[in-house]
């Protein structure tokens, strides 16, 4: 008797977890599919605004809020460094639905 009531709690909590990692599923998707990465060339950094314009080899030219969360790679590692480089190649991970950068590559330029 003991060890059936130890086998059922075991199988609850087995399902219990299972039905866990299947609630958080649908979360991770939409946070992964809600990233992007745009890459081209630096064009515009308006400080006052917190906003970078960057264009692409097509011609589109897009504009990324930052905040104090966006990671800074090159440029000194600081929006001051970054505001000195226009011209400069330029890779922006963003968010897709508020278009905010999460992290800012800057290459050297050409």
């Amino acid at each position: 008797m003991k060890n059936s009531y130890t086998a059922a709690v075991a199988i609850l909590a087995v399902f219990a977890l299972l039905a866990g990692l299947a609630l958080i599923q649908p979360t991770l998707a939409q946070s992964e599919s809600k990233a992007r990465i745009f890459e081209g060339e630096l064009t515009k950094v308006d400080p006052d605004a917190k906003t970078l314009s960057v264009k692409n080899s097509s011609g589109v030219e897009m504009e990324f809020r930052y905040d104090e969360q966006t990671q800074i790679v090159g440029a000194e590692g600081s929006v001051e460094g970054l505001a000195t480089m226009s011209g400069s190649p330029v890779r922006v991970h963003f968010d897709s639905a508020s278009k905010t950068a999460t992290k800012i590559e800057i290459g050297a330029r050409q």
